[in-house]
C-alpha cells in the first residue's frame, strides 16, 4: 500500500469537517435561514423573500460539501494531488466571496477585531477562514510532497 501525498490533517480538514460545516449551513440556510442570517449577516433582515437566494446558498453548499466528502474520498482521487487542488480551489473561490459577505455584514473593524466578537461571530468567523487558511497552507504545497512537475514537462515535450 503506497503512502498518501495528501496529510492526514488536510484529509480530516477536507474530507471530514469541511463537509460537515457546509452541510450543517446549507440546513440552516434552507430550513432555518433567520438563524443562518442573524449568525452571519445580522445587518440583514430576514424577509420570505430572500427565499431563493438561500435555496441557491443551500445547493451551493451541498455540491462542496459532496465534492469534498466524496470526490476527495474516491478511489480514483484521493491521492491525487492535482484533483484537490481543484477541488479546494472551487471551494475556496467560495470561501473569498462567503468572507467578503461577512466582511461587509459586520464592518472591516469588527471582522478583523475578535475583542468585538460575540459567541455567534467567532463561530461564524473560524468555521470560514480556519477552512480557507488550510486551502492556503495546501496551495502552498505545505506538508505536501515536493515534485519536479518541471522536469515532467520537459520529458514530455522531448518525446
Amino acid at each position: 500500500m503506497s503512502t498518501s501525498p495528501i496529510p492526514s490533517a488536510y484529509r480530516f480538514l477536507f474530507t471530514t469537517i469541511e463537509p460537515l460545516l457546509a452541510t450543517v449551513g446549507a440546513v440552516q440556510a434552507f430550513f432555518f435561514p433567520q438563524l443562518l442570517l442573524s449568525a452571519t449577516t445580522p445587518t440583514v433582515p430576514y424577509s420570505p423573500a430572500l427565499s431563493p437566494l438561500l435555496t441557491q446558498m443551500t445547493g451551493t453548499w451541498l455540491m462542496l460539501a459532496f465534492h469534498d466528502f466524496v470526490t476527495l474520498r474516491s478511489d480514483a482521487h484521493r491521492h491525487d494531488v492535482r484533483v484537490w487542488r481543484h477541488t479546494l480551489a472551487a471551494s475556496a473561490i467560495s470561501d473569498i466571496f462567503y468572507t467578503a459577505s461577512l466582511v461587509q455584514s459586520m464592518s472591516p473593524a469588527r471582522f478583523f477585531n475578535p475583542l468585538r466578537w460575540d459567541a455567534v461571530t467567532a463561530a461564524a468567523v473560524i468555521t470560514t477562514v480556519t477552512p480557507f487558511l488550510g486551502k492556503l497552507f495546501f496551495f502552498a504545497g505545505v506538508g505536501l510532497p515536493r515534485t519536479n512537475t518541471a522536469g515532467k514537462r520537459d520529458e514530455k515535450k522531448t518525446r
